[in-house]
């Protein structure tokens, strides 16, 4: 074996993590025919539901998207279930529908099974995947590709990224939103982005500190952050087999604010206005049983950046939870780019 191939633990997701801003403007670059497909093709069948087919880490990017669709578009949306179609075989019929499948390998046998029925319902489908040669990129009337490139820790970090900005710049076309802006609001969060990564390792470096102990943490946001919340959450659950949960601060005090006790790590979500006054009003539950408070806010490098649109926050938000569960992993000794037990893609029936 040559010293090229010999990669120190970690290495494979420090450099797709630090790569983010760039696949984001290559998605911007080589997408846009696909983008503006699967926008007409929203905008043609003047849905009454969006329905977000998902798993894994996609399926915290179909949260966001739930978002998107209700702000942007004023539709519901809601998050298939695929144990409907596989666990008791029923058969739903939906309204005037599209369905938004959103995987990074296109591959688990539950979420096909679940697009495919709902093709067949007569639903037209937009698959999200990082390969224009998978399963469910073949399943779907129009595909839009995440550019992210090859993947290779099992933590899904940049794949994770792309989904979100793909559903945000499809989501945006179908509202009416002019490609020009979409283009501007992307390079902003890009180089953003690059200032985050850049700009966040001491605080990190603290953080690791302070977490290199602990046998829990919990994350908090809401609105568009609360995808980044739950998203963190298994970031951290996957590298460093910790018990991390991520929750919505509507959420959170009805039975998650049970795991906080003296010196548990509190994860607070608040660089986005939407939801915030319920976050920092969850510090002082938190407060009072000793819990220790953490925040991703706009004291981090790029998260103040101007012109920064509020909707592509939780692409910025996730980048110091990543590099959190790198440090953190790397610290106790765990190779993050092969968690035991873990594979990269999984099987789901």
């Amino acid at each position: 074996m040559t010293a090229a191939r010999v990669l120190t633990p970690g290495a494979h997701m420090r450099a797709e993590i630090a790569e983010q801003p760039d696949r984001w403007r290559d998605l911007i670059t080589s997408q846009h025919e696909a983008i503006e497909a699967a926008a007409e093709l929203i905008r043609g069948t003047d849905p009454e539901l969006l329905v977000f087919a998902a798993r894994g880490s996609s399926d915290h990017a179909a949260q966001y998207g739930q978002y998107l669709a209700h702000n942007l578009l004023g539709i519901p949306a809601m998050l298939a279930t695929p144990s409907t179609v596989t666990a008791f075989g029923t058969t739903l019929r939906f309204p005037r529908s599209v369905i938004l499948a959103v995987s990074q390998s296109g591959e688990s046998p539950d979420l096909l099974a679940t697009v495919r029925a709902t093709g067949e319902s007569g639903v037209p489908i937009v698959a999200f995947t990082n390969s224009a040669a998978s399963s469910l990129a073949q399943l779907g009337d129009v595909h839009v590709g995440l550019a992210a490139g090859s993947e290779l820790s099992v933590a899904a970090t940049k794949t994770y990224t792309a989904e979100l900005l793909a559903l945000y710049t499809t989501i945006s076309r179908a509202s009416g939103v002019a490609w020009s802006d979409i283009i501007d609001a992307v390079d902003v969060a890009a180089s953003a982005a690059a200032d985050l990564i850049g700009g966040s390792a001491p605080i990190v470096a603290a953080w690791t500190d302070a977490l290199l102990d602990a046998d829990r943490v919990l994350i908090v946001g809401r609105g568009y952050s609360m995808s980044t919340a739950k998203e963190g959450a298994l970031k951290l659950m996957e590298t460093n087999s910790i018990a991390a949960s991520g929750w919505s601060a509507a959420d959170a005090k009805h039975g998650p604010l049970g795991q906080v006790i003296d010196g548990t790590p509190v994860i607070f979500l608040t660089a986005s206005p939407g939801g915030r006054e319920s976050v920092e009003a969850f510090k002082t539950d938190v407060g009072g049983l000793g819990g220790r408070a953490l925040a991703i806010d706009e004291t981090f490098p790029g998260l103040a950046w101007p012109n920064l649109d509020p909707a592509l926050i939780p692409l910025l938000e996730i980048i110091p939870l990543q590099q959190l569960a790198l440090e953190l992993a790397l610290a106790r000794g765990m190779d993050p780019d092969r968690p035991p037990g873990l594979l990269k893609i999984t099987q789901t029936h």
